[in-house]
Order: C-alpha cells, then structure tokens, then sequence
C-alpha cells in the first residue's frame, strides 16, 4: 500500500511538474512565435523541452558518456541555468496572470488597463525580470565573502589562549567552482592566517570531474595552516564515484579525513569528524554514536565536533561538545528555498548558543544545481575561538 501511494505521489508530482514546464513554454511561444507557424513551432518546442530537461539529460549522459565528458558537462551547465529560469519564472508569472484574471473582473478605469498591459508587454517584462535575477544570482555566487565569529569556550586548551579557525563547506568542486574558483578558494583561506582549517563535507559531488579532483589534490598542498587541514564526508561525497577513492584524492592533497574519530591537536584541543548518514545507503552502515567516539577523549580539553548537517544537536549538548561547525543548508541557496531551510533546521544558518554549547552553520561557499545564489552569500567562515585558561 505505501509503495502505491509513493508511485501516486511520484506521478502527480510529475504531472504537475510537465503542467508548470509547458505554462511556461507556451508563454515564451506567445512572445517569440507571433502567428502559428508549424515548423517554427516544433522547433521552439524542440529546444524548449531539450532546455527544460537538459539537467536530467545531462546526468544521463554524464552516466553513458563518463563524468569527464565535455558536452554531458555542458548539458548539465544548460540544465542547471534553466532550473532557475523556470523557477523564478513560474514564482512571477503565477502572481502576475492571477492578478490579471482579477483586474479583468473589477471595474477599473480603461486608461490604467492600457498602462497595466503595455507594462506587463505580452509577459516580455517579466523574463526580463527573471533574466536579471538569474544573472544576478550567478554574479553573486561568484563572489564569495569572509565572515567572522568569536566564540568563548570555558575551557583551558593546553598554552593557548586562542584559535584562529578557517572553516569551509559546500564548495561542489564542478558546475559552478572550477580551476579557477579553487585558486580563488586557497587564496582566500591563505590570506585569513589561520591556525587550522576544516573542510565541513560537500566539498566535491557527483558533477566533479576526476580533472578537478586532481586539480584539487594539487592545490590543497599549498594550504598554509600551523595544525593542518581536516575534513568529514557529506551527503554529496557518496555521489561522487568511489568513497575511498574521493577521500584518497584529500589526503594526497595533505588535507585529513576524519570519519567518525576523535583526534587530538597539539595536547590542546580535540577535533572530531563525524561520517555524514548518508554513508549508510552504500554500506549499511550506521554512523557510530557521539558517546563512542569521544569515549577515550579527555573531556577537559576543548571539543570541536565537525558534523556536515546541524543534526544531532541535543547528542552533540549531551556529550558536552563545545564547537559544532555544520554546512549542508547552502541557508536554502536561492529564495525562496532559505524558508524550507528554516523550517527543516533548528538553525539552518548563521551562530546559536546554548549554555556552553556552541553552533556555527555556514551558507557553503559554491552551489548544488544552480550556479546562483539569490537572498544569500557563498561564504568562508573565520573563527576566532577564545579559551578560557582559568
């Protein structure tokens, strides 16, 4: 009965999905094709529907063709701008032809309904408008920023009296983030001074090429940091080809994986890496409990637990973690989705205390699907974490 149920849902979905994709096109074949040509129309609908479902075709032929194929890649790139454009166009034309169906019906002067149609020009100004989004929210994802945070912790931490903490997240090395975005990216670290640097998950997916993994490897060795580079599995390194061969490409690049282990720094402080749940659908593994991986840890030192998702939070309060460093939100990427997150997460973004637990969860630095962001920042998160020697 639930498998029948799923199908129905699948299929309605589906259905709507095609319903929303064709209101859309045929508003696009009002504007491009005036009169009912037939081959001109078959043609419009031919690469409208191409564009349309180009993300699926290309994750097929990336399947058929090897994830380093140049035009799967391309299709992919395609599909991905389209997400958003199809978005963004369906959250403005629904509104839009609402309110027209509505002015029609009351009783309105002619003169503003003249003014009202030549402003909305056949649905000409609203894909301008969705056009601008779109290439502002692609702009904008390239243009990551630092952001800052000081924490206290109660504890003493061997001789230190501070950290300074570079963290990083979702940066789907692929789409969005190439050889380029990478420089960028260890530039950026760099130039923070930091005395340790955590890779939080997501850090490459299934869009990532073996070239940029490779790419990768390289450019992580020039990491400049005094207590070196750590990093836990995401939900998207599973789906990115052969676990153990992704996590072989970080640390031949000197970056530490660590999967649901403690290990500690200097005599100082203790980082602890925690595999993402989605590990579980590849080996049936589940993820080993916080109390087993901190068993042997001297609670008295300062505990920083690296957890991709902002889960798990009354484990990591109950264990006395002090630092959780999370990503995985992407803070919903591009409005409206920073809603959904909202709702889905104690705390979706941003920092939250609680007694002596603390929480930092990063917006990501690149994007999933769409290489846009709208209503929020790529980000690299700077820390600086005061310990208290008394």
């Amino acid at each position: 009965m639930n498998n029948v149920k799923a199908v129905v849902v699948v299929l309605v979905v589906l259905s709507l999905y095609i319903m929303l994709c064709y209101y859309i096109g045929a508003k696009g074949k009002n504007i491009f094709i005036k009169r009912n040509v037939k081959i001109k129309t078959k043609i419009y609908w031919s690469i409208y529907w191409f564009t349309i479902l180009s993300f699926l075709i290309g994750s097929i032929l990336r399947g058929i063709l090897t994830i380093d194929n140049w035009f799967a890649s391309t299709v992919l790139l395609i599909g991905a701008v389209s997400i958003a454009v199809f978005i963004y166009s369906i959250l403005l034309f629904l509104p839009v032809d609402l309110a027209i169906l509505i002015i029609k019906r009351i009783r309105i002067s002619k003169s503003i309904k003249y003014k009202l149609k030549r402003l909305y020009c056949g649905g000409i100004s609203i894909f301008v408008i969705v056009f601008i989004i779109v290439g502002y929210g692609i702009w904008n994802a390239k243009n990551q920023v630092v952001t800052n945070y000081d924490v206290n912790i109660n504890k003493a931490a061997g001789q230190l009296d501070s950290l300074n903490v570079v963290m990083v997240s979702d940066v789907h090395v692929g789409i969005g983030i190439r050889e380029k975005g990478i420089d960028k990216l260890i530039n950026s670290i760099n130039e923070l001074n930091p005395d340790i640097v955590l890779f939080c998950g997501d850090m490459v997916d299934e869009s990532t090429p073996t070239k940029l993994k490779e790419y990768s490897t390289q450019a992580f060795k020039d990491i400049q940091s005094k207590y070196g580079v750590y990093d836990i599995t995401g939900n998207h390194e599973y789906n990115s080809g052969d676990i153990s061969k992704t996590i072989s490409f970080f640390e031949e690049g000197n970056v530490k994986f660590l999967q649901d282990e403690a290990l500690k720094i200097n005599d100082s402080f203790y980082i602890v890496g925690r595999n993402d749940p989605a590990g579980k659908i590849l080996d049936g593994q589940e993820t080993k409990p916080l109390s087993d991986i901190l068993k042997d840890v001297d609670r008295s030192l300062p505990i920083i637990v690296l957890n991709h998702r902002p889960e798990r939070l009354q484990e990591a309060e109950g264990e006395k973690v002090d630092l959780q460093l999370s990503g995985h939100t992407h803070k919903g990427q591009i409005f409206p989705g920073n809603i959904i997150t909202g709702l889905l997460n104690e705390d979706d973004y941003g920092y939250m205390k609680k007694d002596d637990f603390n929480l930092i969860v990063s917006s990501g630095y690149g994007t999933w699907g769409p290489p846009l962001r709208i209503g929020t920042k790529g980000e690299i998160v700077n820390i600086k974490i005061n310990f208290n020697k008394g």
